[in-house]
């Protein structure tokens, strides 16, 4: 058994905090407590004549003490936002872990359906391939692509959902080093998991709602399985659900399953933890914007699965293993080694009746299909002479037509990621020194990953046959990153200084199977592409007390993301692309704000500034083969923020925030150009980034009165601007070139690359205008995306029953959109091209496509607690 003196016990429960990565913001507020009765520190040379258990007892008053004092820490140099378990369970039925987020300044989040259903989310203007997530500490995002991915990539469903979770903080711009997280240009979102409760329990709980919308499942807390402050702890919830959407045709089931456990040793100073999560989700989703006039009878339309669909079967496997040892009163060791296995089967099927122009039906009605990327691959044309070994199939022979016989494709992938986050915490008397680092690989491909292309579904899976995706190639990044971070308290504590730094090392490489030579069918012999990028990412913060509860403070921090695997292509003759990978997007934060905060109010406001460069730019032209990616963009993102939160007393708190952001391209450049990453095209120097609203706001108010909880809270999004898809010309990009030597893309008037359509921002642009004029087209009617408000309501009420061991029952009402309101969430224009038959396309009449938002939902819930 360890003594140590009651000032060393203050510096072991400080460090116990810290060094466990609880995040403490200052959106949550707890009352403060009168300080334990602490016995007074044995003279020095003697012995300590508390019990054992007497001393316990004191670490653990002191443990609750700290802890409620840590739930109000002001000084803080980031404008931080959290989510609390009363925000989590007021969406938990219908809502995702991304949507929970909307209620914080800046965060836009749409979604194609009912819980975790195909999310995007944009934090301050910055999309979510651009962020960081962390889970417990750990990296949960996608190493080799970034943030979770991009559109309709094992994205249905999570690695962990509503339910498992406790709490999530979001960092806007960039955090300090030892919560940062990896590859991050724009903030970073930390979720904490449930944890096993020191009270034994069982719940069992349900809900059925709109849209066929239904849950059920239990959870079990063992609770201290004996009275030693070392005995364990365990946690085991499962939970199912099932939606069919309020769209036809989207239906969904999902499977959570989450085992945790908490050892604790030392006297409970030290523990161990494990976390096991598997979920599984498969259903339906929109495989596209809908025409929007064909909303002109049903809002809510979606093409039938007898027209078009598109099924995915995501499963996610999380396990993490931790420990946190006290080693003195200056120094507290910690890790995490962790494994993440994702897994999906992505299938998209087209009624060959659509496949071709119709006057009649001039609508496209998917972009998930072959033949729209590829046109005909058979024998005879680029990829059949090209494969011939690889791909035999012949869709012509088979079905008729090109387009009838590549209207079905079935793509597998797993992703594997192991890892291991180190960290030390070094207590002196004025400051905190943080150590640490991420250790991690991701690899894709290999036995498993493949696709097959066929003109149905289902259809045959056969290497040599219909195989387009081959297996032997792969994906592999591998991150070293170390970190040293110091927290300095001056000027009788008011002053603030935390510096800090990391050192990113990256280790990317491509395995590919085979490769070409331009369109004249010969194969060549594949290749390994390997590269190495390190960025050093300095970050400081500084804060300072005022008088009257206020703190100023500012941060500045510098971000990298490094560029996704797949942009790593080798130059072979005739073919045209990058002998060298992707410098790192960088991205330069500042913010500063003042903060007020006192039990009974809460008041911040900052302003922020982000300046991205080296932004990824690439050009495709899957009909010639021809690729190119580069760092030649810039954007920049400015704003102000504004929270609010009032005790009215015991029982009502209202509560409500405001942020204006101005998200601007500084350059021209090809570019994704929408935060759900399905179109990309020419975005223009000076213009704004779509689909990033400039205005936030969200208000409300709750009540609290024994078993009675409710809350009525309101959430605005402002007006967007959107893109358009428009022939080449119009834009005035109808021949970018391609330098194969600097990897450039070039003005208009080189040689060219042809290009089907261009997309671009769709706002009045001197450049888009001059080119119209140019090319003899109209003027474009311009407009932003109205912006819309949501009204939500969230009441519940416990019963106390006495029947066996029931202690009580507990009823909830949650309404989404209260008010019924129809509104788009993502809207573009578009003439689609629609294959004609003949190896050409035919461009269909300019109409817009849609993402609708959810009407109405009422959700029921029940549970009942032993």
């Amino acid at each position: 058994m360890r003594t140590v003196s009651t000032r060393k016990r203050l510096v072991i429960l400080t460090a116990c905090s810290v060094a466990s990565g609880m995040v403490f913001s200052t959106r949550v507020w707890a009352q403060a407590a009168p300080a334990p009765v602490i016995s007074p520190a044995p003279a020095a040379g003697t012995a300590n004549p508390a019990t054992p258990q007497a001393q316990t007892q004191s670490i653990q008053a002191i443990k609750v003490f700290y802890k409620k004092l840590l739930l109000k820490e002001k000084n803080v140099a980031n404008a931080i936002s959290v989510i609390t378990p009363d925000q989590i369970k007021a969406v938990e039925h219908t809502g995702s872990i991304q949507s929970v987020l909307a209620q914080t300044p800046s965060v836009n989040e749409y979604q194609s359906g009912v819980g975790q259903k195909l999310p995007v989310i944009t934090v301050r203007g910055v999309r979510a391939s651009q962020l960081a997530d962390t889970l417990d500490g750990v990296p949960i995002n996608d190493l080799l692509y970034g943030g979770a991915g991009g559109f309709l990539t094992n994205n249905n469903g999570a690695p962990v959902t509503l339910g498992q979770i406790n709490s999530s903080t979001i960092y806007p711009g960039i955090a300090p080093p030892d919560r940062a997280g990896f590859a991050t240009v724009g903030g970073t979102i930390a979720y904490t998991t449930k944890i096993p409760s020191k009270e034994r329990s069982a719940k069992i709980f349900g809900s059925y709602g709109s849209f066929d919308t239904y849950n059920y499942g239990f959870e079990i807390n063992t609770g201290k399985l004996s009275k030693s402050p070392d005995a364990p702890r365990f946690l085991l919830r499962y939970n199912q659900g099932y939606s069919a959407g309020y769209q036809a045709g989207t239906n969904n089931q999902y499977e959570d399953l989450m085992a945790s456990a908490i050892k604790p040793y030392d006297y409970g100073l030290s523990r161990l933890t494990a976390t096991v999560i598997y979920n599984r989700d498969r259903g339906y989703d929109t495989n596209a914007p809908i025409p929007v006039p064909l909303m002109a009878n049903n809002f809510y339309f979606n093409f039938p699965k007898s027209i078009t669909y598109l099924r995915q079967n995501d499963k996610y496997l999380t396990a993490i293993l931790g420990d946190r040892t006290y080693v003195n009163s200056h120094l507290i060791l910690s890790a995490h080694v962790f494994f993440l296995r994702n897994s999906d089967v992505f299938t998209s099927h087209l009624n060959p009746n659509y496949v071709t122009f119709n006057p009649a039906f001039p609508y496209q009605t998917t972009f998930q299909v072959p033949y729209l990327a590829y046109l005909n691959i058979g024998p005879g044309q680029f990829y059949g002479n090209t494969i011939p070994n690889i791909f035999s199939y012949n869709p012509i022979a088979t079905f008729g037509s090109y387009t009838a016989g590549e209207d079905s494709e079935k793509n597998f992938s797993i992703n594997k990621t192991v890892g291991f986050t180190p960290r030390a915490n070094i207590f002196l008397p004025h400051n905190v020194i943080t150590i640490g680092g991420l250790f991690a690989k991701e690899t894709s491909g290999g036995p498993g990953n493949a696709s097959f292309i066929y003109g149905a579904d289902p259809m045959p899976q056969i290497l040599g046959y219909n195989s387009f995706g081959y297996p032997a190639g792969g994906l592999q990044r591998t991150v070293m990153s170390v970190y040293l971070q110091d927290k300095i308290d001056l000027l009788n504590d008011k002053l603030h200084i935390q510096p800090g730094i990391t050192i990113q090392g990256v280790y990317s490489s491509n395995k590919v199977a085979f490769t070409t030579a331009g369109n004249s069918g010969t194969t060549l012999p594949g290749y390994k592409l390997k590269n190495f990028g390190r960025v050093a990412e300095p970050y400081i913060g500084v804060s300072y007390d005022l008088p009257h509860h206020m703190v100023a403070y500012a941060s500045y921090g510098k971000g990298a993301r490094f560029a996704p695997v797949g942009d790593y292509v080798n130059t072979t003759v005739g073919t045209i692309g990058t002998t060298k990978a992707p410098n790192p997007e960088i991205v330069h934060s500042y913010e500063a704000g003042l903060r007020y905060d006192t039990n009974k109010l809460y008041l911040n406001a900052d302003i922020y500034y982000q300046k991205i460069t080296s932004s990824f730019s690439f050009l495709v032209n899957y009909q010639t083969g021809q690729n190119v990616y580069d760092n030649i963009g810039s954007q920049q993102f400015r704003g102000e923020e504004a929270s609010v939160k009032y005790n009215v007393n015991n029982h009502i708190s209202v509560f409500g925030n405001f942020s204006h952001n101005q998200s601007t391209y500084l350059n021209s450049f090809f570019a994704q150009d929408t935060p759900f990453e399905g179109q990309y095209g020419f975005v223009f120097k000076g213009d704004p980034l779509a689909g990033a609203p400039n205005f936030f706001g969200n208000f409300g108010i709750s009540y609290k009165d024994g078993p009675f909880d409710g809350r009525l809270s309101g959430h605005y999004t402002g007006q967007q601007f959107i893109t358009a898809d428009i022939p080449a010309a119009i834009a005035g990009v109808t021949s970018p070139a391609i330098d194969p030597q600097s990897t450039a893309i070039a003005p208009a008037g080189s040689p060219n690359v042809p290009l089907a359509l261009a997309t671009v921002p769709y706002y009045p642009s001197p450049q888009l205008n001059l080119a119209e004029k140019l090319s003899g087209f109209p003027p474009v009617q311009y407009f932003k995306l109205p912006g819309y408000l949501l009204m939500n309501l969230y009441l519940s009420y416990k019963y106390k029953v006495h029947f066996h061991d029931v202690k009580y029952i507990k009823i909830s009402l949650n309404a989404q959109n209260l008010l019924g309101l129809k509104y788009y969430q993502h809207y573009f224009l578009a003439p689609a091209q629609i294959p004609t038959g003949g190896g050409g396309y035919a461009t269909t009449p300019q109409y817009a496509s849609a993402y609708q938002g959810p009407p109405r939902s009422i959700t029921v819930g029940v549970s009942a607690k032993f």
